[in-house]
């Protein structure tokens, strides 16, 4: 439909409809662009299969993410379904505040008629907001175990092949509270699409458990106060690389100007450099043994530990962390070290390392910790609040991720002459009588 009808729209209203026929399709072409455990469990399933639908899509259909004109004609439909009653309603409303002497809602009145004025930007804005949160471009950095609904409303207002009115989803958009607007999804559908004379497999549905609701004004405020529907997992080797670089165990070392990524070089700070371990320069088949300078991981550790402080309390930080992030680094990145109970970890993260004067543990580890370690370790979800336990786990795994990489830069060939170097050093200091002065 056209929203030019000067007959029934009063010149305010006129020029907000000229303004939303004049922006809608380069918004929607950014559309087109862009028990617990048993549940979580669910979750997870419905997720992968959503996730891999989208891929097996992208497989298939060359070029799909550039342009989707499926997607942009449902959505402008849509729309234009959606303000197909404003003009007569705004030519009623000007004639009844025109009235001598005022009608008693009167304020009601105006305030109705600001809503529709606005509700052009406010449309543009909703359709903006939902393809920036909506949309997933790169799949390895979504985590299953997070919310159902919005990976499957994404693939929808995506327009990807088998998430479309066919295959039994969709979406509207309908009046939200005080002026809002609502795009409201529902739908369930077979991934992937069950082709012509097949049995559908139960276990290929995905559905929404009840309408899923995104509001104009809430979508507003996530985007300005930088929240997100959809968590991405950060890149643990950005994190690795940041820290890194924060610290001086590689004094000069070289990072790409634009990413700040790790590009080699630089010489080792010598207070990491521990006691002489043997290496072999030559080959498996003709060894060359040599003492060089061992890596001392406590160094490390303790250079590294305040960005590895800063790092977790931008996850974990009460006032300012980002929980949604916290519980996908935990599932997609250092969980995977956890799945066994460490001993040592478990001390370090329950606060059991302290020692008598013989040198044993004071706290013996009992059946109790392990059930903590175990529960603290298990996929998280997205619903309940963090235990303790989960945090202290975090803490110790997050910690011992970047230390253990970190550990393997310095302890590369790059660096492993710089290692013999030193010992050679220490060697012609070093008299039959003790170290030269």
């Amino acid at each position: 439909m056209s929203y030019r009808n000067p007959k029934y729209i009063n010149q305010s209203v006129q020029g907000s409809f000229d303004k939303l026929q004049d922006t809608i399709n380069t918004s929607v072409d950014t559309i087109g662009r862009n028990n617990k455990a048993e549940e979580l469990k669910r979750t997870n399933e419905q997720n992968a299969r959503v996730l891999a639908g989208a891929n097996q899509s992208q497989a298939t259909i060359n070029d799909l993410a550039s342009n989707n004109t499926v997607g942009n004609e449902t959505t402008t439909g849509l729309v234009d379904q959606y303000f197909e009653g404003y003009p007569a309603r705004a030519a009623e409303i000007a004639t009844e505040l025109a009235k001598t002497p005022k009608p008693e809602n009167y304020s009601e009145l105006q305030l109705e008629l600001t809503n529709i004025n606005n509700a052009p930007e406010d449309m543009k804005q909703l359709l903006e907001n939902s393809s920036s949160q909506l949309n997933i471009k790169d799949f390895s950095d979504i985590d299953r175990n997070q919310n159902s609904d919005a990976l499957l409303a994404a693939q929808i207002l995506q327009g990807e092949p088998g998430f479309e009115k066919g295959n039994g989803f969709g979406y509207k958009f309908v009046p939200g509270k005080a002026g809002s607007i609502d795009i409201v999804f529902e739908g369930k559908g077979y991934i992937p699409p069950t082709k012509k004379g097949e049995e559908p497999n139960p276990d290929h549905l995905v559905n929404f458990k009840e309408p899923y609701i995104l509001n104009s004004q809430r979508l507003k405020a996530m985007q300005k106060n930088d929240q997100s529907l959809i968590v991405r997992t950060p890149k643990m080797s950005t994190k690795i690389d940041n820290a890194l670089k924060a610290t001086s165990l590689i004094n000069g070392a070289k990072y790409d100007d634009a990413t700040g990524t790790y590009m080699g070089g630089g010489v080792l700070n010598l207070s990491i450099l521990g006691e002489p371990i043997e290496q072999n320069f030559g080959s498996k088949e003709k060894p060359n043994m040599l003492n060089v300078a061992s890596i001392n991981r406590a160094a490390v550790e303790q250079g590294l530990d305040n960005q590895i402080k800063l790092q977790i309390a931008s996850f974990m930080d009460p006032d300012y962390g980002d929980d949604g992030q916290a519980r996908s680094v935990w599932n997609m990145r250092i969980s995977e070290g956890a799945a066994f109970f460490d001993e040592d970890l478990a001390r370090e993260a329950f606060g059991l390392q302290e020692k008598d004067d013989e040198g044993n543990y004071k706290t013996p580890i009992t059946d109790k910790h392990k059930k903590d370690w175990a529960d603290a370790t298990q996929p998280w979800n997205y619903k309940d609040e963090l235990s303790d336990e989960q945090v202290a786990v975090f803490n110790v795994m997050y910690k011992k991720f970047i230390v253990d990489d970190v550990m393997e830069t310095l302890n590369s060939p790059q660096y492993l002459q710089q290692r013999l170097s030193q010992i050679s050093t220490q060697e012609k200091e070093v008299t039959p009588n003790g170290p030269l002065h």
